[in-house]
């Protein structure tokens, strides 16, 4: 066998080991969000699918990033404003799981929900992505958004108002 068609084959066997892994972890806008599935940190399990019909921000976050703590108020703010009326928010902790009573303080405090991404049981998206990192998904479950770095207030209700008309 050639070098390459040894290198083929790896890679194929490498796909087929890891259920294709590679290839899913890319979330494309205008399409369907992925499957992710887990359990929060107050010990209930989640299921992206069963918030179809609402908006849905996926956040991920570590609780020792600096422009996470700027959002992290900014996001309790939207809830506040648009959570009674379809806004779902779930913070993905990208820290150790050795660090999951510290993002479950600061989650709490915020009055927020999260799970850790190690914990994830099922995920389309990757498990490490550059804090903080924000995709938005709407009510008919399509990724609209992706959004790095922190936003700030009028920002984040730039990006709400089009899902939430008065």
């Amino acid at each position: 066998m050639t070098r390459r068609g040894l290198l083929a084959l790896l890679f194929a066997t490498t796909l087929a080991c890891f259920g294709g892994a590679a290839r899913a972890a890319v979330v494309e806008i205008g399409e369907p969000a992925p499957e992710l599935k887990g359990t929060l940190l107050s010990g209930d399990p989640f299921d992206l699918a069963d918030w179809r019909g609402k908006v849905v921000l996926v956040n991920f976050y570590s609780s020792y990033c600096r422009l996470c703590a700027l959002e992290i108020g900014t996001i309790e703010s939207a809830v506040e404003q648009y959570g009674a009326r379809g806004l779902v928010v779930l913070m993905l902790g990208v820290d150790k799981l050795e660090d999951k009573a510290r993002v479950a303080r600061m989650l709490g405090i915020y009055n927020l929900q999260g799970a850790m991404v190690d914990d994830l049981t099922v995920t389309g998206f990757q498990r490490r992505y550059p804090t903080p990192t924000t995709y938005l998904i709407d009510r008919e479950g399509i990724v609209r958004e992706r959004m790095t770095g922190a936003k700030a207030p009028p920002r984040m209700r730039e990006l709400l108002a089009p899902y939430f008309p008065q």
